[in-house]
């Protein structure tokens, strides 16, 4: 991304020409790359055949990264935090859950899309070890010039070389910038999925150690490696970048102060990552649809790839009879994650369900939702590793209850603590049945006879500086055939997911104002729970339901 200041805006800021503004030369590089490669490709046709062909996949979708540090002064040398800031922005942005997603204007709130794209942090190095995800190396260049020296971070002798760019998304941040404080700076740029560049030794991101960190930069430029070109494409209105649901325009906006700014006939959607505003906000519909066709299609190998998934230090316990008696997890709700109705006595003892991430901010209090199987009197228990030392200590135990019914609902409730390490970390869930020598109470690690562990992944970001609304409760009136829920408060983003006694989504509303009626007449008779969620809070109660 760049930021500069035109001689046509200088007209407008010639009293702040210290500042810069943004603009982006992924679409340069890119053709420059074809033409270098003696190649054509319609950037914006590429883009209108997989939003067309509408790739479907269930569940976020998980992108191994590794960032190369290559530093000449200590200012360039990032710190980790630095980086798992980066990461959380990206992992926040890119599941629709930033919390400047409901500022978007109503013209474009119908078109908003999530990506459903998780980051995370290498934890296996190309050779199989163990690794931070991030390298550093100390460059005898004081700094890379962005139009002449593109790529040469990622080569020696004044780089380091990518990771095998099939399986990791490489993300070099250096000085390609040299100080400027106006004018052109190069804050970041990537290349686009076309010409053979999928797979190259060029594949990846490039960040400016200061531009590029900051904002979202890093949003931006992924957009670019999952296949997105700017909303206007080669700079005419059509057929602009070839998605559907992207306002036509033939130019950048870098202001949001006009709230009713019109180019090519139309409104202007300046919140969309793509552009160049400082108010960016969110993908559309059509854009998520093009990165998952990307990311199914020539990007597949990042999907299958184990840099994720092997390293998390946890220790995997056993367990001799497991679920065979009805000792299982049936269902696992937090936010995100909504795995339900996945108990069965014939079931593993333990799975991998890392794919499913929540991502949870520091200090903001959620509430976990674990249904037990079949067994009645089974130790529940989760832990999250919030410091994340791949240790499960007593303080990071979120939650222990011994369970008194089959399929039981139990909500632990708990605060992120201020002191959680950003990034990408693993919550454990367990239900466990205590045999003669084995721990009388919940262990993370201990083999127990009966039982199941699961595993999910969780993203730490930081505080969002918004003080939460308090929940309050649901008031609950239960009629002959329908039920009357009423709430302190409406929200803006609202839904109610309906449960039966065995834990699994029997309905889901999404209701408009502080009230919902739910018909009753059709259910079976027993025990439900109603789950809503406002504005990322929950509320929760349990109605039965009598024989008509």
């Amino acid at each position: 991304m760049i930021i500069r200041t035109t001689l046509v805006l200088l007209a407008f800021v010639a009293a702040l020409a210290s500042f810069a503004q943004e603009r982006c030369t992924a679409h340069t590089i890119t053709e420059r790359w074809l033409q270098a490669h003696g190649q054509q490709v319609d950037l914006a046709h590429e883009a209108s055949v997989l939003e067309q062909q509408g790739v479907q996949r269930g569940g976020v979708q998980t992108i191994p990264v590794v960032v190369h540090v290559v530093w000449n002064t200590a200012a360039e040398n990032v710190s980790d935090a630095t980086i798992h800031n980066i990461l959380a922005r990206m992992n926040a942005d890119y599941q629709a859950q930033n919390t400047d997603y409901n500022n978007v204007r109503p013209e474009f709130t119908s078109s908003r899309g999530n990506a459903q794209i998780e980051f995370c942090l290498a934890s296996l190095d190309p050779s199989g070890g163990a690794t931070t995800g991030i390298t550093r190396y100390e460059t005898s260049k004081t700094w890379f010039n962005p139009d002449t020296e593109t790529d040469d971070m990622k080569f020696a002798p004044g780089g380091t070389p990518a990771w095998n760019t099939l399986k990791y998304l490489n993300i070099w941040i250096c000085d390609i910038s040299s100080g400027a404080t106006g004018g052109l700076v190069t804050a970041g740029y990537a290349y686009l999925p076309v010409g053979g560049v999928v797979g190259s030794s060029y594949d990846g991101l490039v960040l400016d150690y200061s531009y590029g960190t900051q904002d979202r930069t890093a949003t931006h430029e992924v957009g670019h490696y999952l296949g997105l070109d700017h909303p206007w494409g080669n700079g005419n209105c059509t057929p602009g970048d070839g998605i559907s649901d992207t306002p036509p325009t033939d130019q950048p906006t870098y202001s949001c102060s006009n709230h009713t700014l019109m180019r090519c006939g139309t409104l202007t959607q300046y919140e969309n990552f793509m552009d160049y505003s400082n108010c960016t906000m969110m993908f559309t519909t059509g854009q998520a649809a093009v990165m998952s066709g990307v990311l199914n299609g020539l990007r597949s190998t990042l999907l299958t790839s184990s840099a994720c998934s092997g390293g998390s230090g946890l220790c995997i316990p056993t367990s001799t009879i497991g679920t065979a008696d009805g000792d299982f997890i049936d269902g696992v709700i937090l936010e995100d994650i909504q795995n339900i109705g996945t108990g069965d006595t014939a079931g593993p003892t333990y799975t991998d369900y890392t794919a499913h991430s929540a991502s949870l901010a520091r200090g903001e209090t959620y509430t976990l939702l674990i249904t037990n199987g079949e067994y009645y009197e089974d130790m529940i228990a989760a832990w999250i590793d919030f410091n994340g030392d791949n240790t499960l200590t007593p303080d990071e135990m979120i939650g222990e209850l011994l369970s008194s019914g089959e399929f039981q609902i139990i909500p632990f409730t708990f605060t992120v603590p201020l002191t959680a390490t950003l990034g990408s970390t693993v919550m454990r869930v367990r239900a466990m049945y205590a045999d003669t020598g084995e721990p009388a109470s919940p262990d993370p690690c201990a083999n127990f006879t009966w039982g199941e562990t699961e595993d999910y992944g969780i993203m730490i970001t930081t505080t969002t500086g918004i003080d939460p609304q308090p929940v309050g409760s649901l008031t609950v009136r239960n009629l002959p055939d329908q039920l009357l829920v009423s709430w302190p408060f409406a929200g803006n983003e609202q839904r109610a997911l309906v449960l039966d006694a065995a834990g699994r989504a029997i309905s889901t509303l999404d209701p408009i104002g502080a009230e919902l009626t739910i018909p009753t007449s059709t259910m079976a008779p027993g025990i439900y729970q109603l789950v809503l969620t406002v504005d990322g809070k929950r509320m929760i109660a349990r109605f039965f339901v009598s024989p008509q």
